[in-house]
């Protein structure tokens, strides 16, 4: 068991990218560096490889949400602000962007170098989200340990033996849990119907027309001649054979080899803004190119089979555990509300919410 929080910013933006830091040990720095930059990458060698439930055939996708989303550390910010840390510069303020903030917990002051080191399991938009975020977190860490001190049960030998026990154990004492019962998970499946349906699965070929975001120029012309290749194809006595030509000619995707075929393809396997588009479409070749990071995509959807809803009986057991984890997240998300308020925390103002607050 480990308590953790995460940046809300990300969650908000990108389900998929939960950078987060766990309250006790660790893992390598090393281990949490992205090894991979598909924004940079203008090679445009966007294929991935999958197999797929139709035997050994190759799929080719671009990249894909988890590529994109990688957690990464800025490695000079943080060797600056260890630096500054052995510095012993004192004139450190919590609202500088570049410097790092003196907090204290019941008078018991949160370390800067630690501070340093927890910046790399909290990427986020800004460095002075990451620094808050950080802080945030090891305050947290101090009020838990404080209340396993107080904790008749479990005192200092308890967190000096295993200080992640010694918070599971504290938590199992404090924090109750109302489980849902079934008329409850009925309830939230009949008001939530939609969710519990399959994404619909796409069998798609593309030809892509590429250029960088930035390119404004460059992007009007290009979207220009994708509605020229789209009316060339539409209007060949061939479309078939003259969609697999126009690819091989002009895309810059490596599916251009087969005909610019991506194969089969779920929700999720590429960046959204693409999909957004792309699962809206029937089958046949798309009246208007796809817009996205790497250009413009002329779209042929080869087939397209819809999603099925399931019914309650097969979503039951999905859905009185997302219930009982949420019941989990608010009780504990009071638990230290509580443990906030009856501490004395200078330096950071809290913003602990139920989204940013859970166990693992």
């Amino acid at each position: 068991m480990t308590v953790s929080t995460y940046n809300p910013a990300d969650h908000a933006t990108n389900n998929n990218m939960n950078g987060h830091v766990h309250i006790g040990s660790h893992t390598d720095a090393n281990n949490m560096a992205s090894d991979h930059d598909c924004g940079h990458d203008h090679s445009h060698d966007h294929s991935h490889e999958h197999s797929h439930d139709h035997g050994d055939d190759i799929v080719h996708l671009m990249p894909t949400l988890t590529d994109l989303q990688k957690p990464h550390s800025d490695q000079e910010f943080i060797e600056k602000a260890m630096a500054e840390e052995r510095s012993n510069h004192k004139n450190l303020i919590a609202s500088s962007r570049d410097e790092l903030p003196s907090v204290t917990v019941n008078g018991v002051t949160i370390d800067r170098t630690n501070i340093a080191q927890e910046l790399q399991y909290h990427p986020a938009e800004n460095k002075e989200d990451a620094v808050f975020l950080a802080t945030q977190a090891l305050v947290v860490r101090e009020l838990l340990r404080l209340a396993v001190l107080d904790e008749p049960n479990l005192g200092e030998a308890a967190w000096e033996n295993d200080e992640e026990q010694a918070i599971s154990a504290l938590i199992d004492k404090n924090v109750q849990a109302t489980i849902p019962d079934m008329a409850t998970c009925e309830r939230y499946y009949e008001q939530n119907i939609t969710d519990f349906k399959t994404d619909p699965i796409m069998n798609v070929r593309h030809i892509l027309l590429d250029c960088l975001p930035e390119d404004g120029d460059e992007r009007l012309k290009l979207k220009k001649t994708a509605y020229e290749l789209i009316e060339q194809i539409k209007n060949n006595a061939n479309p078939d054979a003259e969609f697999i030509q126009v690819a091989r000619q002009h895309s810059a995707c490596p599916s251009k080899e087969q005909g610019g075929e991506l194969g089969v393809i779920n929700k999720g396997q590429t960046v959204p803004e693409f999909e957004s588009v792309l699962f809206k479409l029937d089958a046949g070749l798309a009246p208007s190119p796809i817009e996205s990071r790497y250009g413009f995509h002329v779209v042929d959807v080869l087939n397209k089979e819809p999603g099925i809803q399931m019914t309650y009986d097969q979503v039951s057991p999905a859905i009185h555990n997302k219930l009982s984890q949420q019941a989990f997240h608010q009780s504990l998300c009071d638990y230290l509300f509580t443990l906030t308020n009856e501490a004395d925390i200078e330096g950071i103002e809290m913003m602990l919410e139920q989204e940013n607050v859970f166990r693992g």
